[in-house]
């Protein structure tokens, strides 16, 4: 098992428990009045499940071939067709493809939530070109490659979004709530993207870490089978 594999393999057991818990469901409501989603990183589909089931149209990209695979598998058994779920395999930190979804797709709003790769010193070099173009050092990468991903893919979703002139829902887990007073991060993308405005909202939860995809928070290895999180909702608009 390759490591994109055992990726896909890991994060759908996490996601099922966030669908289970009705996390999932608990983000969708933050999208009410709209209609089309462009969701950055479906994973193995678990989100996408919970957005067609409150109404919503999806686009559901991803890069992992084998969590679109799943993704697929998912939705066609809970009896969601093409016509409300449509999948795309592709890197929004490529330009092409974030080109071809921005002059090719229509939607509503952009979302990115619970983003997160697998890693290996190929990954990494891949991405050094456009974690620095984001704004990242080398020694910000080599602390935390986890973390600098997910900030850049955050970021390529506040692109994509604001080219396309629609709003951007971002959902990250963390240890913390997030307030306005207390934001390091968001509000700078608010700014730098020239967005009116950001909404702010917690969720206390738990996450499966050993058995699931192992979580690292601030550069930690979780490996304790549950643990205590906060999901955190950022909506600009």
């Amino acid at each position: 098992m390759n490591e994109a594999e055992k990726y896909a393999v890991q994060w759908d057991i996490s996601a099922q428990y966030f669908y289970e818990k009705s996390y999932y469901s608990w983000m969708s409501e933050k999208l009410n009045g709209y209609e089309m989603v462009l969701e950055i990183g479906c994973g193995t589909g678990y989100s996408t499940l919970a957005l067609a089931e409150k109404g919503f149209k999806v686009l559901a990209v991803d890069k992992n071939a084998n969590c679109i695979v799943k993704a697929k598998e998912l939705l066609n058994s809970r009896g969601f067709k093409d016509n409300r779920v449509i999948f795309i395999e592709g890197d929004v930190a490529e330009d092409s493809f974030r080109k071809a979804l921005i002059e090719n797709y229509s939607f509503d709003i952009a979302i990115c939530w619970n983003v997160g790769t697998y890693w290996g010193k190929e990954m990494i070099q891949y991405y050094l070109p456009h974690m620095y173009e984001y704004g990242l050092n080398t020694d910000q990468i080599k602390e935390n490659p986890e973390s600098s991903y997910s900030e850049l893919i955050i970021w390529e979703t506040c692109r994509i979004a604001r080219a396309k002139n629609v709003p951007v829902h971002i959902v990250d887990r963390g240890g913390e709530t997030i307030t306005e007073q207390t934001d390091p991060y968001y509000v700078m993308l608010k700014d730098e993207f020239k967005y009116p405005k950001i909404l702010y909202d917690n969720l206390q939860a738990d996450s499966v870490s050993s058995g699931g995809r192992i979580l690292v928070t601030n550069g930690a290895v979780n490996t304790d089978k549950k643990i205590d999180i906060v999901f955190v909702s950022i909506f600009m608009c």
